[in-house]
């Protein structure tokens, strides 16, 4: 099956925080210039810019083709295909942090707010807004969602006595987990861990998260 090049919007829901900002990169990183952002105020165009294309007003009131827009969303009934996907089709995350469980917030802000929209979802764990990102653009390349790996509630180690647990699947590609990069740093700097390398690879990230190396 041919590599299809849809778009991905993410409707930006949040406050533009460190952590929000990490996973638009990631998710800039796997989409490129066919990402756009769509709700972001003045103050934050000029950052999520960088990152790809910007539209003032909501997914919900911009006159999108509805045909061609793909909402994902937990609470959908039917599992996003790659046949579900054209090249002009625009795929659409909610850009919400995670909660503990799914909350319905994209229903409530995006799906229901548009008659008539597609909707699909992309299994019953919760990814992060890059991650989410991810599993689409696996999906548009022609991977079905059972074929995905991803690692539930994976832990990061911080030191030898210290660890987080994430709250979210993080998926995986080829054995690897593709955590949001800079995460690790950020948690250290928010939890008063001073002593960190900026020039940290992604490959001892990965490892570091995996607990085969120390940082």
């Amino acid at each position: 099956m041919g590599e299809k090049m849809p778009y991905l919007i993410i409707e930006h829901l949040e406050e533009l925080r460190d952590w929000v900002l990490l996973e638009y990169r990631h998710a800039s990183e796997w989409w490129g210039d066919k990402l756009i952002f769509t709700n972001v105020e003045e103050h934050e165009r000029g950052e999520l810019a960088k990152l790809g294309g910007v539209i003032p007003q909501s997914v919900t009131e911009f006159p999108f083709d509805r045909s061609k827009l793909i909402v994902l969303d937990p609470f959908a009934e039917e599992e996003l295909k790659p046949e579900d996907i054209q090249e002009d089709t625009l795929i659409v995350v909610g850009g919400i942090l995670g909660d503990i469980e799914f909350t319905g917030k994209t229903k409530k802000f995006i799906t229901e707010k548009m008659e008539g929209v597609k909707a699909r979802h992309i299994g019953s764990v919760q990814f992060s807004i890059d991650g989410s990102a991810i599993v689409a653009k696996l999906i548009a390349e022609g991977k079905r969602l059972e074929e995905i790996e991803y690692e539930e509630h994976p832990t990061i180690k911080l030191d030898e006595f210290s660890e987080i647990t994430l709250h979210y699947a993080v998926p995986k590609l080829d054995g690897k987990l593709l955590l949001t990069p800079g995460l690790i740093d950020l948690q250290k700097r928010e939890l008063g861990y001073t002593e960190v390398d900026d020039e940290i690879s992604d490959e001892e990230l990965i490892e570091f998260f995996e607990g085969k190396r120390d940082i």
